[in-house]
């Protein structure tokens, strides 16, 4: 009895080492990170060649503010294997994109091997095949904030480009051929635009152009099944307060046409009581969340007749969506205006945008629309957050004060740092500001070759207070772009 349990131990033992070694050698892509006692992911540059070349790593930040270089796991080790893989495989990253409050999407990424020795000539060919393929291509890679798995995200692309939401002006989110990010990529600025929203469990994803598509992820524990919600034309999704999804379809050429609110069954149906374009006109609507309510501005431009604009208060019940007119106004600029910056902010009761030297204010309890001009040497055509403030940083030669501009109230306010906190430095490397953390973000050379990363917030009891949130080991040369916490 006992040789028979002792064979059929063994019989099982092979057959996981062979289950294991034939996973192995179907796909090596990375499973996990651990983020036990990590406070930050950081996307980080070190110089790589002698020629000042530079690649984009994922780092860890822990509660302490020691920095080091993400270890990636895998969930099957056949004789040592795997730990030679993690030891040697990384990846570079493009960007690190916050999506709803459960993940962080890597976009971008690309697998390095910067040492194949030790590995077999099968083994190189392989690790070859996945850094020749991820170069060509681009990979992205989506964690889990709760327990760091790792899935790889095949989103048709999405989204892959530099584009243009309606309103808002060329925001750039995401790119495969390594077009950086164009402006703060904070989960709320995301989700007040349209591009990332969470609905229940469900994210849902756009891709910003009226020829890209609506796409939802649904976690299963194990996996993420990626659901085409709708192919074609669609800009930009957003929630209300009750976690409806709204949105504009296209469905014949590039121009929208049908406001919809999703309903129960995940279809989208038009919402009632909105003009719908007809031969004799153009027609835009465009749909914002303001103070958790849906509102639809429509401009109908008749070809033998004067232009009217119309702003509506959706209102849903069960699965149907209708509206009524309660304004005259468009939430957008002037076809004439080249540029136009757009302050979205849907959980305030005003939505406010600039139009050249006019602020439009549209209130969402009393449907007043007001104009107002901007002071002078205001900032026009400059980025805004998502509650309608703009900092400016002044570097002389490093961050001493930042000036901040207020739409709410057309005020400016200057405030200098305080840079007591902070052990001297020598060599200023640039700064950023992030929409994220609201703050301002340094990477400095300190004085014996290491890197510490400087964070000034800009809101918050310690506005303008310099704090040292992480640095690494001397030489290491690491310049921090983006910080994300993880909680």
């Amino acid at each position: 009895m006992k040789n028979i349990l002792r064979l059929s131990l063994i019989v099982l033992l092979v057959c996981s080492t062979a289950s294991c070694k034939k996973e192995l050698d179907a796909d090596y892509s990375i499973s996990r990170i651990n983020l036990h006692g990590v406070k930050y992911l950081a996307l980080g540059a070190a110089n790589s060649d002698a020629k000042g070349g530079s690649q984009s790593m994922l780092y860890s930040i822990d509660e302490n503010g020691n920095m080091q270089l993400v270890a990636y796991e895998y969930d099957c080790d056949e004789e040592g294997l795997v730990t030679e893989l993690s030891r040697n495989i990384g990846i570079t990253v493009n960007q690190i994109v916050p999506v709803g409050d459960k993940y962080i999407w890597l976009v971008g990424c690309r697998y390095v091997c910067n040492d194949y020795s030790g590995f077999s000539e099968s083994m190189q060919h392989r690790i070859r095949g996945m850094v020749d393929h991820s170069v060509e291509y681009g990979l992205g890679f989506l964690i889990r904030k709760s327990d760091g798995k790792i899935f790889e995200t095949n989103f048709n692309g999405l989204p892959v480009e530099t584009f243009d939401v309606p309103g808002y002006g060329n925001i750039g989110l995401v790119c495969n051929n390594g077009l950086p990010v164009e402006g703060e990529i904070s989960a709320d600025r995301l989700r007040k635009l349209g591009l990332i929203n969470q609905v229940g469990g469900d994210i849902y994803l756009t891709s910003g152009s009226w020829l890209g598509s609506l796409t939802k992820l649904k976690d299963n524990g194990n996996s993420i099944s990626v659901i085409n919600v709708f192919l074609a034309n669609v800009a930009y999704a957003i929630t209300d307060n009750d976690q409806h999804l709204g949105t504009v379809l296209s469905y014949s050429g590039n121009s929208p046409q049908v406001p919809s609110i999703m309903a129960p069954d995940g279809t989208l149906p038009a919402i009632q009581g909105i003009p719908t374009a007809g031969m004799e006109s153009t027609y835009w609507p465009e749909m914002r969340c303001i103070n958790g309510k849906f509102f639809v501005s429509v401009r109908v431009n008749p070809w033998d007749g004067e232009r009217y604009d119309s702003i509506y208060r959706v209102d849903i019940n069960g699965s149907q969506a209708s509206a009524t007119a309660v304004a005259e106004g468009y939430f957008s600029h002037d076809e004439s205006e080249t540029f136009s910056t757009t302050v979205y902010v849907s959980d305030e009761e005003n939505y406010t945008w600039v139009n050249g030297t006019s602020l439009f204010t549209f209130n969402a309890n009393t449907y007043l629309l007001t104009e107002n001009t901007l002071p002078e040497g205001w900032p026009q055509y400059s980025l805004y957050d998502a509650e309608g403030h703009y900092y400016k940083p002044h570097l002389s030669p490093d961050l001493q004060s930042f000036t901040i501009y207020d739409l709410a109230t057309l005020q400016t306010e200057q405030v200098t740092c305080d840079r007591s906190q902070v052990p001297a430095f020598n060599l200023h490397k640039g700064c950023e500001y992030d929409g994220g953390l609201k703050a301002f973000i340094e990477s400095v050379f300190m004085a014996d070759g290491s890197t510490c990363t400087i964070v000034t917030p800009v809101t918050g009891p310690d506005r303008g207070v310099s704090r040292l949130e992480s640095q690494t080991e001397a030489n290491n040369n690491v310049v921090v772009t983006t910080l994300i916490p993880l909680n």
